[in-house]
């Protein structure tokens, strides 16, 4: 069995340079050449179910057992839609734009169409205002929070319109960190309700207590020792059962313990530590969390030579202890990764939906949506939007604002290499994509962050130029 999935999902070392993005060896460029690629993510997808490889745990924390695999592609296009796009957002209102791959967004005939009666699609967009170089940087329901290479936090709070945003950090000794600071090509911190930025700094999870009030220093906690430098963190803030107690959780990606290890998620639990997230035998190489009532779900890729499972599992706190994990269900398999692409999550209307960025064959690339639901469950639905080209890296992220879940992405403008990005959002429904809006345009966009404001807007922060930008996203 060993030996079988060595074959099937990839060596260590392989699923290390999917995670890292370092360039395959000439070896493994020839086994992954286009003509073979396909037939090999089939064969794959077969002897993965065959094997019993997907872990289900029928009672939280319990053992693992077999369980059943689901992927879904959409068909490959030889041609890519041509694009037309309204200039980006300016103090003007942004109604329903035509998507430049509209042609090629449903996935069947069998996808659910896009329900344009359930409610609004359109946004209204303000002119956005620079903050600063490119950094990492994390919209809040108050404005944005930059992450400095100090691990220091400084953010920008908002009243009403983002044209003049207030500078206040977290500085423990002396003024505010530089501009200079701020320039970083490290992953954005991931902000919870319970005031808290997570990231990795140096091999540990850390956290700073955060306040929009004013300038308030704040301690740097160490939560754990073993984590992956370069990886994301998800955290959320989520209600004890039986109380109104709030605890924070954060996922991270655990470092592998040695070169036959896999890199493994785990989670950190307020008041009790961390503690293994990942059912035996399954890595990690992406992670994300998004609430489901007053628990939460957590979503993880597990990037491979050949293909991508994503297992998701429900997780919930009681006022002390550590958290309670529910079945390991792998909903998807994707398609062998080009890049390390990160997934997002967020709530929905039938319960949490993951966007995951991937390659669908060697000439086409799009953003799929997986209907996770409430409860996990086998044969999750997944539908696509297809991109004119692939783009690397793939930023997306999402929300629940303005009555819906909405889904922000970055994507090239036309098929060309050479062309420009634009930052598009778009509703979701089902998982199903609405109508494409476009928020901005530009080069160079590696970042994208989106967070509800309590008047039902939401702050847009992303990086793209070299610089960080923030914008005010109102209901239509």
């Amino acid at each position: 069995m060993a030996s079988l999935l060595t074959r099937v999902l990839g060596t260590n070392k392989e699923r290390s340079r999917i995670a890292t993005g370092a360039t395959p060896a000439p070896a493994d460029r020839g086994r992954h050449s286009a003509w073979v690629r396909l037939p090999i993510f089939a064969s794959c997808a077969a002897l993965f179910f065959a094997a019993g490889c997907t872990r289900s745990r029928g009672e939280k924390g319990g053992d693992a057992g077999p369980g059943a695999v689901a992927s879904s592609l959409p068909p490959a296009s030889a041609n890519a839609a041509s694009a037309s796009f309204a200039d980006a957002a300016e103090n003007t209102d942004v109604g329903p734009a035509v998507s430049a791959t509209s042609a090629r967004s449903s996935a069947s005939a069998a996808e659910t169409p896009f329900p344009r009666h359930a409610g609004r699609t359109t946004l209204k967009f303000d002119k956005p205002v620079d903050l600063g170089p490119a950094g990492a940087v994390v919209a809040t329901p108050n404005g944005a929070i930059f992450r400095t290479r100090g691990d220091e936090l400084v953010g920008f709070t908002v009243a009403g319109s983002p044209a003049a945003p207030k500078r206040i950090g977290t500085a423990e000794k002396g003024p505010l960190p530089s501009n200079e600071a701020l320039t970083s090509r490290a992953p954005s911190p991931a902000f919870t309700s319970g005031s808290f930025a997570y990231w990795v700094s140096h091999g540990r999870l850390v956290r700073r207590a955060w306040s929009a009030a004013a300038n308030a220093p704040s301690t740097l906690e160490v939560l754990a020792t073993d984590a992956l430098d370069g990886a994301r963190v998800a955290a959320a803030s989520l209600v004890a059962e039986g109380s109104a107690k709030r605890r924070d959780v954060a996922i991270y990606i655990a470092r592998a313990e040695n070169e036959k290890a896999e890199r493994t998620a785990r989670i950190w639990t307020e008041g009790a530590g961390h503690s293994l997230l990942s059912s035996e035998g399954s890595g990690a190489s992406s992670v994300a969390l998004a609430m489901s009532g007053p628990a939460g779900v957590a979503v993880m890729v597990d990037a491979r030579a050949a293909m991508s499972p994503v297992h998701a599992r429900t997780i919930d706190v009681g006022d002390t202890g550590h958290a309670r994990l529910g079945t390991d269900v792998v909903v998807f398999i994707g398609p062998s990764p080009e890049a390390h692409h990160e997934v997002v999550a967020a709530p929905g209307s039938d319960g949490p939906v993951a966007f995951i960025p991937f390659p669908t064959d060697t000439s086409s690339f799009g953003l799929a949506s997986i209907e996770i639901g409430s409860e996990p469950h086998l044969d999750a639905k997944v539908q696509w939007r297809m991109y004119p080209n692939g783009i690397d890296p793939a930023p997306v992220a999402a929300a629940s604002i303005c009555g819906r879940t909405w889904v922000a992405y970055a994507r090239p403008l036309a098929a060309p290499p050479s062309t420009e990005q634009v930052i598009a959002l778009a509703p979701t429904e089902k998982g199903a994509f609405g109508p494409e809006l476009t928020a901005a345009r530009g080069y160079d966009l590696t970042s994208v962050s989106l967070s509800a404001r309590d008047d039902g807007g939401a702050w847009l922060v992303w990086v793209g130029n070299g610089r960080s930008f923030l914008g005010a996203v109102r209901c239509g």
